[in-house]
């Protein structure tokens, strides 16, 4: 009997020490996902699920209302947004984004880059350092719920449900932002 109770014991502290280990990124996750909250709004009227083609279409309705056109060498859909930046001056913007469609043409995520409509090198006022609060606080605006989360690689991270939207300075320009489907990118680890 007394065996039987120190492997229950050892059990017990194995889990407590493993819950305990967990990441609070890791944490979030598992908080999030058994939520059974559902988030697949994105951008404009793009959500999870839609396949290749209604993306195709929806950018073409955003570039028929002047909305959206092309981005450089065609990879990526652009359009000019006014944020407001730290000293609550509206500047220009630069919004491209992509889906990242699964093997079946479903969209999964979404890559999105800002910057500065006038950024030069020189110009240490529109740098991504300098961009990035105001792209935090536009995403906090169309994404309500969790804030954000600081990884230690500089990464922010907001998870809301299934949707995930990490943030970060990717070049001295440009914040780079990238939407996923939590439910579909873990569901492949597991299968």
């Amino acid at each position: 009997m007394k065996f039987n109770k120190f492997k229950i014991i050892i059990l017990i502290f194995s889990i407590v020490l493993l819950t305990s280990c967990q990441s609070e990124y890791t944490k979030l996750v598992n908080k999030e996902l058994a939520s059974g909250v559902k988030k697949d709004t994105i951008l404009f009227d793009l959500s999870f699920g839609n396949t290749k083609k209604e993306f195709y279409e929806i950018c073409w309705e955003l570039n028929k209302n002047g909305i959206a056109t092309h981005g450089e060498n065609n990879n990526y859909v652009k359009t000019i947004l006014g944020l407001k930046d730290t000293l609550n001056k509206i500047k220009k913007i630069k919004l491209m984004f992509y889906a990242r469609f699964s093997e079946k043409d479903i969209i999964r995520g979404i890559d999105m880059k800002f910057t500065y409509t006038a950024w030069a090198p020189w110009n240490k006022e529109l740098t991504a350092e300098k961009l990035l609060p105001s792209v935090k606080d536009t995403l906090l605006k169309w994404y309500p719920g969790n804030s954000f989360l600081k990884l230690k690689q500089g990464t922010l991270v907001k998870i809301d449900g299934n949707r995930q939207i990490q943030l970060k300075i990717a070049t001295d320009k440009e914040v780079s932002v990238l939407i996923e489907d939590l439910s579909y990118k873990y569901k492949l680890l597991v299968d």
